[in-house]
């Protein structure tokens, strides 16, 4: 079995930083993120899940660009049934980035295959609660409706795990001062579908990172 999951970088389309997003507020998010990722990695599964992945993505924590290259690393072991460097590679990323969902369902499916069940529980109730946040923010169907992402990768991920969706297009959409990545796919049966997953939290960070490059 291949195991892959949408990770494009490629497919950061967000060309245009609008100037009302807010400005970087990192050093908070910092400090949020620690605050909850300390009480999930305590146990405390009831932690508002969402709230933890917008600060990982606002606070920049850990290295999102390693990240993404350990990701693809993490796969690609998983495709060679090399579950303990895939094993490796997820628990790197997770020891910055406790909300980087990619990182829990490698881990996962890694200890499942390495028959540490335990471990592998562990994960699966973490990916969970991540997954479950993104279900519970709305349905996707429209702009109002959008499910909230707060990375590119968790919307790919979404797509191919729970949704079991084919990636086809997307594009950007403004809309009542929010943006949306606007996700065109195909079902198993081959039914085209358009997706909304609200992207402010992208932009966000991205609009911070251009300030911060401006002011150097």
């Amino acid at each position: 079995m291949r195991f892959y999951r949408f990770t494009a970088i490629a497919l950061l389309a967000w060309i245009v930083v609008p100037a009302a997003l807010a400005t970087d507020d990192r050093p908070a998010a910092q400090a949020k993120y620690s605050e909850l990722a300390a009480k999930a990695k305590a146990g405390e599964l009831g932690i508002d899940w969402k709230a933890l992945r917008v600060a990982a993505a606002i606070g920049e924590v850990g290295d999102p660009s390693s990240d993404f290259l350990r990701v693809k690393d993490g796969y690609g072991a998983l495709n060679e049934s090399k579950f303990q460097d895939a094993l490796k590679a997820a628990l790197e990323i997770e020891g910055h980035n406790l909300a980087d969902v990619d990182a829990h369902y490698i881990a996962w499916r890694s200890l499942t295959e390495l028959g540490r069940q335990n471990e592998a529980e562990k994960e699966r109730l973490i990916l969970a609660a991540i997954l479950d946040s993104i279900t519970n923010s709305g349905d996707g169907k429209s702009p109002k409706t959008a499910w909230f992402a707060a990375t590119i990768r968790e919307e790919y991920l979404y797509m191919g795990s729970i949704l079991n969706l084919q990636f086809v297009d997307h594009r950007t959409s403004l809309q009542d001062g929010h943006y949306y990545d606007v996700v065109a796919v195909k079902d198993k049966d081959g039914k085209d579908l358009v997706l909304w997953f609200n992207g402010d939290t992208e932009m966000h960070r991205q609009k911070a990172a251009g300030e911060r490059a401006t002011r150097k």
